[in-house]
């Protein structure tokens, strides 16, 4: 690494510049990775003095970027050719790492910054935040701690359950006999000898709930159903998306299943892992539970004690730009295959690995 680097005169020399590397931030959407500093402004960060930009020769040398950020869907576009001590190589992810793998042993000890969902990454990539009721910031984290025991279920909560009258519903976009539908379909299977049903929207099922009404198909879940089943597309540590958010703040129970420890997302006593279960015990826990309404309401103690809002922005663009301005100490990730997914060398032995299962 070259440790001599000069900024051009053309910039602000004050500012810190971000390279956004591969192909899959060309084609983002998201305000969050918008060129230029506004992100940062509008977002109200301590530190506001950085710079995004796709544009590799807005400076003089590439070795002149303060960090350049890899996304995982395009990581092996190329690489820079040179590299400066002073530079952060950020790897960004959102997708699962078992629908993106990384098996080059090139990348142990190539970044220096992780920023993607998982707990332990030096910038989380988050869906949600869980705080207290004095609106603290408690979670999620690996060491979770629960108030225990909880207060029983506040009653505006109790009122908002009590016009419920179907058993599971489960959103899917496109779906098929793999995993998932097998569990979903045993599911099914062992609620018909309770006389309850799994209503499905979406293409592998006969309701439809238009995924640009995501409001009034969510409005229709917290009305309606006891029960929803948050199964993750792909089963990775640590990834859980928006599935188990979306009953839990519309008063729906979420039935999981996935690669992540729940209880570092969820309390105790507010969800069914349907992973740990076998189809005849979860439906007999939400025969129980629609059958008696004590034991439905047990489900919501947790209001008394934790709010769930989803994740600004600039929870990680602020951090992203704090640890620009505040963290000069070099290091990479060692084993980072490994970090990133465990399974790697099984995954990698297989082969490309896409997702066969579309949820919302």
């Amino acid at each position: 690494m070259d440790s001599n680097y000069t900024r051009p005169f053309r910039l602000p020399t004050d500012y810190k510049y971000i390279l956004k590397w591969t192909q899959a931030f060309a084609h983002h959407t998201s305000l969050v990775f918008r060129n230029g500093q506004k992100a940062f402004l509008d977002n109200n960060c301590s530190y506001s003095n950085c710079y995004f930009t796709n544009d590799k020769s807005l400076l003089i040398d590439l070795r002149n970027f303060d960090a350049i950020l890899f996304d995982v869907e395009n990581n092996w576009d190329s690489h820079p050719p040179g590299r400066s001590s002073h530079q952060k190589y950020i790897f960004k992810a959102s997708e699962s790492a078992a629908h993106y793998p990384v098996c080059s042993r090139f990348y142990d000890n190539y970044y220096n910054w992780t920023w993607t969902y998982k707990l332990d990454s030096d910038i989380r990539w988050s869906y949600v935040t869980i705080l207290d009721k004095e609106d603290n910031v408690v979670g999620p984290k690996i060491n979770m701690t629960w108030m225990s025991p909880m207060g029983s279920t506040p009653d505006i909560v109790k009122k908002k359950l009590v016009k419920k009258r179907r058993a599971v519903a489960w959103f899917v976009s496109n779906c098929q006999t793999k995993e998932r539908r097998v569990i979903a379909d045993n599911l099914a299977e062992s609620l018909d000898k309770y006389k309850l049903k799994v209503d499905i929207y979406g293409w592998c099922g006969n309701r439809t709930c238009p995924r640009n009404r995501l409001e009034d198909c969510l409005d229709l879940l917290q009305k309606t159903y006891y029960f929803y089943l948050s199964f993750e597309n792909s089963w990775a540590e640590d990834y859980v998306t928006e599935k188990i958010f979306h009953p839990l703040l519309h008063y729906t129970v979420p039935v999981v299943y996935g690669g992540a420890d729940y209880t570092r997302f969820l309390p105790p006593g507010s969800y069914i892992d349907a992973g740990k279960l076998n189809s005849d015990e979860v439906a007999s826990l939400i025969s129980t539970a629609i059958k008696d309404r004590h034991v439905y309401e047990e489900y919501f103690r947790w209001h008394n004690h934790y709010v769930y809002k989803e994740s600004p922005p600039k929870a990680d663009i602020c951090e992203l730009c704090r640890r620009l301005n505040t963290e000069e100490k070099q290091s990479t990730v060692g084993n980072f295959r490994k970090w990133w997914n465990p399974r790697y060398k099984e995954i990698c032995r297989r082969g490309p690995h896409f997702t066969d299962l579309k949820f919302y």
